[in-house]
């Protein structure tokens, strides 16, 4: 072979190698870039998946059976919106139980619904590639390029732990069948290109400068294609930034929304109470009385729940402001013990106010916010006791006052007792769940006394019951504080109740060595000479209080009943009625004494 002719081959075999070379490098360039954008989207798409999901979800969603099918569709909806949104094949979660991978949260395409393979709660992926299995264990993200039943997709795997310290993995995938293609029929496109070129320009070898300027001219378009694919991925970063916004200013709607239907509910609100006070004004028997005032303080709780709903707001736009004013002490304590006069005579249930030798008679405080704590702790309360009652123990110290507020009901389950202060957050959120509630309450009311200066805070629960406990910041007004009721040396008051919580309230706010505790009506008969008043707790049935009738005249009978009981027939026109819950102000009205406060 001619020296010609075996520069023409090796220029021709030096060529076809180079243009092999560059069209295979080339490949590998766009695929690193284009992994590298779909990473960065991964990425972001995963982070936000505990931020769609409840905070809780991945505590609860443990067993086959944990989430129902309602909420498993609502997620696959969510999910499947957010991966649209965010341009995703796939965004998903999962945990490991017994060596197994099962799906706790996924979204679907439209290919899915037409295959039947739509990916629901707790579905196993034991065919997953093994990065699946080890992302449990890892401390940073880890990216997969793998196939499956589904297709061929390049994954990210995020480690993460929920709330109460449980791993999961939060993954989102992108489908790059397509993309991976495109890239290889690109490959062969400039190689067969190159390799026609070779042919043609194989004869003028000599012309060895045109083929050059030919090449340089395809690498300039390959430019420009790579100047494009960076313009749409900017272009696709600017749409999340614009998606982005778009859901703050949701968030700004939601928030804008709850503000206005709170208002527009308040207005019926305030209707029923103004025909409410109008009714009290007109000539009412004692037990219509009775009734429009229980209607009263329900229309206030309820007008209290709407206010809940607009504190919720004003906190996300920090926007809630106290207003202090001085304010009777012992007039708010029992203007707030008889708004859940029907809900304690509902349940039969008691509750008692402790108020401790310190407290101030008026003190300077925002009545609203400090009203709105204390309701929502003894309305928790008793919504989760069904035997016993309620305990509110008011201390002061050093322009420091605190509160406890103790059940006899079911308690909080510990694993529950991090999480009841996170807004709309509700212990029960089944379905069939017997205790309502919006789950504001608790985060409004800490919420509040962290305003004040103060905590909030659960200081113990369990199956005996539960006490909540605050401490705020409440000056006092004046040196003068709340006294006891201070009876005559010569007044001997007798009580038989089945109540620790009502015979705690009476020996406290009486005096111990001025009343005498009976355990039953037949030895209230066999004593009744020794007492001058006798106090029984009507809780005890109509039966057992029959004999209470052949009391001596000269003994002051009094029944403790709740709001809507009514006076067996025996009895009537022989007792003093004390309307449940125990108020100081019933102490001074009912038995005569004298009160050392003005």
């Amino acid at each position: 072979m001619e020296a010609p002719s075996r520069r023409l081959v090796a220029a021709v075999l030096i060529y076809l190698v180079g243009i092999a070379i560059v069209a295979f490098a080339s490949y590998l360039f766009e695929k690193q870039r284009y992994l590298e954008d779909i990473d960065a989207r991964l990425l972001a798409a995963a982070s936000n998946l505990s931020e769609i999901l409840p905070k809780d979800f991945h505590d609860i969603a443990r067993s086959a059976d944990a989430i129902s099918e309602e909420q498993d569709l609502h997620n696959l909806e969510l999910l499947t919106s957010h991966a649209k949104s965010a341009d995703m094949t796939y965004i998903y979660s999962y945990v490991m139980v017994d060596g197994q991978i099962y799906f706790t949260s996924c979204n679907y395409t439209e290919d899915d619904v037409k295959r039947g393979q739509v990916v629901t709660y707790w579905t196993g992926y034991p065919e997953g590639d093994q990065k699946y299995f080890d992302a449990m264990t890892a401390t940073e993200p880890m990216y997969v390029t793998a196939g499956d039943r589904w297709g061929l997709f390049r994954t990210i795997l995020m480690p993460m732990t929920s709330p109460s310290g449980l791993p999961y993995v939060a993954a989102a995938d992108m489908d790059i069948t397509v993309i991976e293609q495109a890239l290889v029929d690109d490959m062969l496109y400039v190689f067969g290109l190159s390799l026609l070129l070779a042919f043609i320009v194989a004869p003028l070898i000599w012309a060895y400068h045109k083929t050059y300027s030919e090449m340089n001219r395809e690498l300039r378009g390959l430019n420009s294609k790579l100047q494009q694919d960076i313009d749409q991925a900017k272009i696709l970063e600017e749409e999340l930034k614009q998606a982005t916004s778009a859901a703050e200013a949701a968030s700004r709607v939601k928030s804008q929304f709850l503000s206005n239907m709170s208002h527009e509910l308040r207005t019926p609100i305030n209707g029923i109470l103004g025909v409410n006070q109008l009714l009290l004004d007109t000539p009412l028997s004692e037990e219509q009385d009775e009734y429009v005032n229980w209607a009263g303080q329900s229309a206030l709780v309820l007008l209290d729940t709407v206010n809940q709903i607009l504190d919720t707001a004003a906190i996300e736009a920090n926007g809630l402001v106290l207003h202090p004013e001085p304010v009777d002490t012992l007039s708010l304590i029992e203007e707030i013990s008889k708004m859940f006069g029907s809900q304690i005579g509902a349940k039969r249930l008691d509750l008692v106010f402790h108020l401790a030798s310190d407290l101030p008679a008026t003190i300077s405080v925002d009545v609203v916010r400090f009203r709105q704590v204390l309701i929502n702790l003894i309305a928790n309360a008793l919504k989760f006791t069904s035997v016993g009652g309620v305990k509110v123990t008011l201390a002061w110290k050093d322009n420091r006052l605190t509160a406890e507020v103790q059940d006899s009901g079911i308690g909080i389950p510990p694993s529950k007792q991090q999480e009841i202060f996170e807004i709309f957050h509700q212990l029960d959120t089944s379905h069939s769940r017997t205790h309502d509630g919006s789950g504001l309450g608790l985060s409004i009311a800490q919420k509040i006394c962290e305003l004040m200066k103060g905590e909030l805070r659960l200081q113990h629960s369990d199956s005996s019951g539960s006490v909540f406990a605050f401490s705020v910041d409440v000056p006092a007004v004046g040196d003068e504080v709340i006294n006891r009721v201070a009876i005559s040396s010569e007044l001997h008051i007798g009580y038989c109740s089945l109540s620790d919580f009502n015979q705690q309230w009476l020996e406290y706010e009486l005096g111990s060595a001025h009343v005498e505790p009976f355990s039953s009506v037949e030895e209230v008969i066999n004593k009744q000479t020794e007492v001058s008043h006798l106090i029984v707790d009507a809780s005890l049935d109509d039966e057992v209080l029959i004999p209470l009738a052949q009391l001596s005249h000269d003994i002051q009978l009094s029944l403790l009943l709740w709001p809507g009981q009514h006076v067996p027939q025996v009895l009537k026109n022989k007792t003093k009625v004390i309307r449940k819950p125990l108020l100081r102000s019933d102490l001074r009205s009912f038995f005569a004494v004298k009160n050392d406060r003005s």
